[in-house]
């Protein structure tokens, strides 16, 4: 579940970041859009006093302010293209937010049924556990003296009881060693940590993301990060990426890391 919060807090990161970026290059196409306005204003009322009395640098001026209104639609229409390619970016980020989130709901109802199962079991012994305390009761008392045919019975039930007796301690037995397994089962997919064969499908775009992420901030949150996970995502990305980001992390945890990376590239090894 780690690996998924990691996820999670890089890609909201990014999100954070294209928000950004999309809110500025918004207020950058008000600005020229205002500019386009006064300049608007200004060629109308250049053109109406030409109109009234023609001059040569009343014509220059006119056709620098036209000039400078066509290299503002210029960068205008160049932000707008910008702009809809950065919504296109941060509608993928969202998609990528939710599909991540589907994934760990998933997990936390299989950790939450897993859980379930083991308490069912639990209950299960101790039923069977009431179950034995009785039929030890029940044997002690055939015990008493009794006539013939009450002897008889007695045996009979005796037999049963040894019988059913014998029969519930093999299935408490079976009972337990499940209960043993499955909470052993549990305990290490509680553990388990992503291994290069085992890794998830949305690790990939992981892994897209700290290349393009910037080095300091990949270096925070690979400091935040499991060592071994940290590992992984580095031995996937750009050597010139994978060496900027150790650099930006804390020493220790580099030192750390890199040991892992160098442990997984010997076995990798022929």
């Amino acid at each position: 579940m780690r690996w998924i919060r990691n996820v999670l807090k890089v890609k909201d990161w990014e999100k954070k970041r294209r928000a950004r970026e999309l809110e500025d290059i918004e207020k950058q196409i008000r600005l020229i859009e205002e500019e386009m306005g006064n300049l608007e204003k200004k060629m109308d009322e250049l053109n109406q006093s030409i109109k009234v009395e023609f001059s040569f640098e009343k014509l220059v001026k006119f056709r620098t302010l036209l000039a400078k209104e066509r290299e503002l639609k210029n960068l205008r229409d160049t932000l707008i293209k910008e702009r809809e390619s950065k919504k296109e970016e941060l509608k993928s980020i969202y998609k990528d937010i939710k599909a991540v989130e589907v994934v760990k709901g998933r997990l936390e109802s299989e950790f939450m049924r897993k859980e379930n199962a083991v308490e069912m079991l639990r209950s299960n012994f101790f039923y069977l556990i009431k179950k034995f305390l009785v039929l030890s009761l029940l044997i002690p008392a055939l015990a008493l003296p009794q006539g013939a045919i009450q002897k008889k019975i007695k045996e009979k039930k005796e037999t049963k009881a040894e019988s059913e007796l014998k029969m519930v301690t093999k299935e408490l037995e079976e009972k337990l060693k499940r209960l043993e397994e499955e909470r052993k089962r549990l305990e290490k997919l509680k553990q388990v940590e992503p291994k290069k064969e085992e890794v998830p499908p949305d690790f990939q775009k992981l892994i897209a993301i700290f290349n393009r992420a910037d080095t300091d901030e990949a270096g925070a949150i690979m400091n935040n990060m499991d060592p071994n996970l940290a590992a992984e995502i580095l031995l996937k990305l750009k050597d010139s990426q994978a060496a900027a980001i150790i650099s930006a992390m804390d020493p220790q945890k580099a030192a750390e890391v890199s040991q892992i990376m160098a442990r997984k590239r010997a076995k990798k090894a022929p």
